[in-house]
């Protein structure tokens, strides 16, 4: 080890030398002078950090702005601690470390910005028409036989619920039957809905509980026919969720959402429909569908039947709708569709609620699918007078939130 032979005498600082030459004794000099001091580096160091801990610093690993913070109050420097990374330190306060912390913690931190509206829709639209398709192996064993894929298409174009005709098999596979059960093993279908997931039902708000039924129980899917037994799926309903602005005394916001205990099985018979997302309905006429009464006063259909019913302006449906007690501010057109027949006896019909308003799906290299324009809400009879249907493009950033968070 070096040895130093030369003794330095210690510095003398200026109070020291003050203190002597007034005469006060050297001992009490000395403490007096190390009190002051001691008190001078306390401050000086109290300073420094809070200089520090508020100062701007620059990551070395990103060159990225950062703040200098205290340890526990920089989350990414703990993250990084236990992933055995070592943040970079801008110094102490006492034994805790002083850490450059990313600026970016406060955007990640922060509520990220709601995608676009319709975004996923339409995504989702183009998922859901791959189940046109079924690929199938022949039932009988061939050599060399191989899976054929087939066009299982159910829509017919026609022409253009009291003066519908029956739907055919396959031709509207996204409708659900909604299901009550006032007593064990009576089920009373008395409203309809449409597929838009494997896991939800779209139908009105006013179907998810029926005063003398009780609460929307069970869906059915898959069939035309209520009593067909093949192709049939029956699925109970675990959550009933009405649109946050929709009210018992009101018609508007007339709108809900069922969703089910278990997904669904997705095929050629049970697929889910588009949702149709502009607010102007680029059609003249549209197709309802439904299980309801075929007169009014008369029992439901065991038939999924349809009906092509013109869409009607606002003022068409104002004169109908006048002094209505649930419709304080008359009929809304950006949140409601007026839709019927004034000559022929063609409407929707009680049972008919809560099923859709659908018109062909047009472009995007999509076939053999429908667009939900509306959902089947309230209406002066089964026929002779437009019906009111819920304007689902108003609705979709909801329907998003809530069936793809």
């Amino acid at each position: 080890m070096y040895k130093c032979d030369k003794v330095y005498p210690p510095r003398k600082y200026p109070q020291e030398l003050m203190l002597q030459r007034f005469g006060l004794k050297a001992l009490e000099a000395r403490r007096e002078v190390a009190a002051v001091k001691f008190l001078y580096n306390v401050v000086n160091n109290l300073v420094d950090v809070i200089d520090i801990v508020s100062d701007v610093c620059t990551l070395e690993s990103t060159g990225s702005p950062g703040v200098c913070k205290l340890l526990n109050d920089c989350d990414k420097a703990r993250e990084e601690i236990q992933q055995n990374r070592f943040p970079q330190r801008c110094g102490f306060q006492g034994n805790q470390p002083i850490v450059c912390c990313p600026q970016s913690q406060a955007v990640t931190e922060s509520i990220p910005p709601r995608r676009p509206p319709g975004d996923i829709s339409r995504k989702k639209c183009q998922e859901y028409a791959r189940y046109v398709y079924e690929t199938k192996v022949p039932p009988i064993p061939l050599i060399n036989a191989q899976p054929v894929t087939r066009n299982e298409c159910g829509h017919k174009v026609v022409k253009l619920i009291v003066g519908g005709e029956p739907a055919g098999r396959k031709e509207f596979p996204h409708m659900a039957a909604v299901g009550y059960e006032p007593n064990p093993g009576d089920l009373q279908w008395l409203c309809g809905g449409t597929i838009i997931s494997n896991k939800f039902v779209l139908t009105a708000a006013h179907c998810l509980s029926d005063i003398n039924a009780g609460n929307a129980t069970w869906v059915r899917l898959g069939v035309s026919k209520l009593t067909d037994g093949n192709n049939r799926q029956q699925i109970r309903i675990a959550a009933r969720i009405a649109h946050p602005d929709y009210r018992t005394d009101s018609h508007y916001h007339d709108i809900g959402l069922l969703r089910l205990e278990k997904p669904a099985k997705m095929n050629s018979y049970a697929r889910p429909a588009c949702l149709y997302l502009s607010p102007n309905i680029r059609a003249e006429r549209a197709i309802a569908t439904g299980w309801g009464q075929t007169s009014w006063g008369g029992e439901g259909s065991n038939d999924l039947l349809k009906v092509i019913i013109e869409l009607f302006t606002q003022n068409v449906c104002d004169e109908f709708y006048r002094n209505q007690r649930k419709l304080k501010r008359g009929i809304l057109n950006d949140i409601q569709v007026c839709a019927g027949s004034m000559k022929e006896e063609k409407d929707t019909c009680q049972g008919d609620s809560g099923g859709p308003l659908q018109i062909y799906h047009i472009g995007d290299k999509i076939s053999c699918m429908y667009d939900i324009v509306g959902v089947t809400s309230f209406g002066k009879g089964c026929a002779g007078s437009p019906g009111v249907y819920v304007r689902v493009s108003n609705y979709i950033q909801w329907i998003e939130d809530t069936v793809w968070p």
